[in-house]
């Protein structure tokens, strides 16, 4: 039977959060190819650059990372906690930011520290100087409500300020001196990259993040905005360990996105969505799509990086996936992947449209992905 394509059921949302993977890019590709349905079904949702796009009377969502499903759950309730803990996260990011542009005193270091009467020993001493312990230090920037670690953030302070004028200085005794405008720049980065440090310290607190689910979930925000290219990757502890973004993130704030989040259109979404943390399979099966209903996938990639969120996704994922896909599900679906010979072998298959186009990447993480590749969109229909 020929089903009709999708149109006009869209909306103009954006996406909850950055989210490794996502599919806005490639949202030209998804929309064109979708059918006409009633209900929506998601059982890796991501970042939701997808579900945010359909419009449907009824939407299913699903993913196993429990930080996820918990900020789309503070979204839908509402959740004051969340909401106070985002906005003094971002208060403390402003002071900061203001604090460090008025951080003259080193810019005017620096400036002498290129003479011949002082040299990187210096550098740790005056920084020390400067980070006093009364109430207008750096370490003002953090609401009281922050009473945690307070001593970590004045010693990353420490740390981050040493370590660039000196970096600063190694890079100019071999290239041309840096202009006032960028020393000051590069000076700001290390006030908010010792910031974020102090937040990434607390977001890997397990004890803090046990005792409040509000600030457990407004740090995985922060985090994932902050964080370099949005990027999520745990150390052998299960420590959350990418470093901060760097200059270009130094002047960001959490104000659009805490604004977007009390939007009434969200909302309105998310107050006719059912909201899941379980295994694929395990949601499918508890909410059964019918013949009229769409189901998109995006499930992780078939790579040997392909641990999702703290939760590895195998091969034999991928061919559990396929079996519900092939055998079991009535609905009409879709599921775009990046293409391997395994992948394309599991859904080549009596009835089963495949079609490939190129993703470009934009970043490549320790050369694990390659630049331009080509991604499947696969549909039963």
């Amino acid at each position: 039977m020929d089903y009709p394509f999708n149109t006009g059921r869209t909306h103009s949302l954006s996406p909850l959060i950055k989210w490794a993977g996502g599919k806005e890019k490639e949202l030209p590709h998804i929309v064109p190819a979708a059918p006409a349905f009633n209900r929506y079904f998601e059982p890796f949702v991501g970042g939701g650059a997808v579900y945010t796009t359909f419009d449907a009377p009824a939407c299913f969502i699903n993913d196993r990372s429990e930080e996820l499903i918990a900020l789309y759950r503070a979204i839908q309730t509402q959740n004051e906690a969340f909401f106070a803990w985002l906005c003094l996260i971002g208060r403390a990011w402003d002071a900061m930011l203001s604090q460090a542009e008025m951080a003259g005193s080193f810019v005017s270091f620096y400036e002498r520290l290129r003479s011949e009467n002082f040299s990187e020993k210096d550098v740790a001493p005056f920084v020390s100087s400067q980070l006093t312990g009364d109430d207008s230090g750096p370490t003002s920037a953090l609401p009281e409500a922050f009473a945690w670690h307070r001593g970590f953030l004045r010693t990353e302070l420490h740390k981050t300020l040493t370590r660039k004028l000196i970096r600063m200085r190694q890079i100019e005794s071999t290239k041309a001196l840096m202009p006032q405008t960028d020393i000051l720049k590069n000076i700001e980065t290390a006030y908010m990259g010792a910031l974020y440090m102090y937040f990434r310290r607390l977001y890997n607190d397990d004890d803090l993040r046990r005792d409040d689910d509000g600030l457990s979930t407004a740090l995985f925000v922060f985090i994932r905005n902050y964080a370099y290219s949005g990027m999520f990757r745990y150390n052998e502890k299960g420590k959350f360990n990418v470093p901060y973004g760097g200059l270009a993130y130094n002047h960001k704030r959490l104000d659009k996105k805490i604004s977007y989040y009390h939007s009434p259109a969200l909302r309105a979404h998310m107050e006719k969505t059912v909201v899941e943390c379980l295994d694929f399979e395990d949601f499918l099966h508890k909410y059964p799509p019918r013949t009229d209903d769409f189901v998109f996938l995006d499930p992780p990639y078939d790579s040997e990086f392909s641990t999702y969120a703290r939760n590895e996704f195998t091969r034999e994922d991928q061919q559990r996936l396929a079996s519900y896909l092939l055998h079991e599900c009535p609905a009409r679906w879709m599921l775009v992947i990046k293409q391997t010979p395994f992948i394309q072998s599991l859904y080549d298959h009596p009835g089963i449209r495949i079609q490939t186009f190129n993703k470009q990447y934009l970043v490549s993480f320790m050369n694990r992905n390659n630049k331009r590749a080509e991604h499947l969109l696969i549909t039963n229909y």
